[in-house]
């Protein structure tokens, strides 16, 4: 999936505007690593690409309206989500670009919904919960169900692959860069699917992750729990710490961000999983980098 020409003059932004899972957690206990739910930008010059719309994406949403405020370009946002459930869609009615005139703002999901996928987000912005409906938005708003296995954003391409292993299913995603490649994997039970003596089924969806994941400049990655937890979240659909940073290092990934936080995992318990990983993948050759997520940063890739 990588292209043999690779560009390094131009490198990808990634910003963490919400890195905490299944809801949000405000408080001096998670001021660090931050409490918003999933959201995730790439950005190339003004080509803008948001993974998931959780709480983060209002404040992401306020920094391009800021930007864009003086600039005589029209903003466009493309904003795909790994699925529906609420803390990866929560955000939307509060992403500023969508009330702006003259921006578009298209919305990408899995055409696994059979049809239903627009009638999800619309139905959460119906007046029983929200007091705007998306028909009211002033922006030019489009939802597409995602087809065939790549779309290209200006210099960016972007793939995707279902995957079964959480309750409803999900999508990965890898955008491949001039310079990068960056995978966005969040909400996957990889547990479930990397087993000892795996059946056929299991032994092709780890292949699947694998390559899918192969040499990826940055992961960014489900490790909600450790495995001490996970006797008592089995089938929740997300990833051991443990399990996902072997699987990463197996598929020669050179960086890995541990993302989409346990709501009880407090800022103390990340600095030290963070220091145990990181001390662990730095000292194998090849190394690689590990860290966790947190709001509010911006990183070169």
């Amino acid at each position: 999936m990588t292209s043999s020409i690779r560009d390094t003059t131009q490198r990808l932004q990634i910003g963490f505007w919400g890195a905490r899972g299944s809801i949000s957690t405000p408080g001096r206990l998670t001021e660090k690593y931050g409490g918003n739910t999933p959201c995730v930008s790439v950005r190339l010059n003004d080509t803008h690409i948001v993974f998931d719309a959780g709480t983060g994406i209002r404040n992401l949403g306020l920094e391009l309206a800021r930007d864009y405020a003086d600039r005589s370009e029209e903003l466009s946002v493309h904003l795909f989500l790994s699925h529906t459930h609420w803390d990866h869609i929560q955000g939307i009615p509060f992403f500023e670009p969508a009330y702006m005139q003259g921006a578009k703002v298209t919305i990408y999901g899995s055409s696994a919904k059979h049809g239903f996928f627009e009638e999800i987000l619309r139905g959460q912005m119906g007046y029983e919960y929200f007091p705007v409906t998306m028909s009211d938005l002033p922006s030019e708003l489009r939802i597409r169900e995602l087809e065939g296995e790549t779309l290209a954003l200006g210099d960016l391409v972007v793939s995707w692959e279902e995957q079964i292993y959480h309750p409803g299913g999900s999508l990965r995603y890898r955008v491949q860069g001039p310079g990068s490649d960056v995978v966005y994997a969040s909400d996957i039970e990889l547990n479930k699917c990397f087993v000892p003596d795996p059946d056929i089924q299991r032994a092709g969806e780890q292949k699947r992750y694998l390559d899918f994941i192969h040499d990826a400049d940055l992961l960014i990655a489900d490790g909600q729990y450790t495995a001490e937890e996970y006797p008592a979240v089995e089938g929740y659909g997300h990833t051991t710490i443990e399990l996902l940073t072997e699987i990463a290092y197996q598929a020669q990934v050179k960086r890995l961000a541990v993302f989409h936080h346990d709501p009880k995992h407090p800022d103390r318990l990340l600095d030290a999983l963070w220091q145990e990983y990181r001390a662990k993948y730095a000292t194998l050759t090849p190394p690689m980098g590990v860290f966790w997520a947190r709001e509010g940063q911006i990183i070169p890739v």
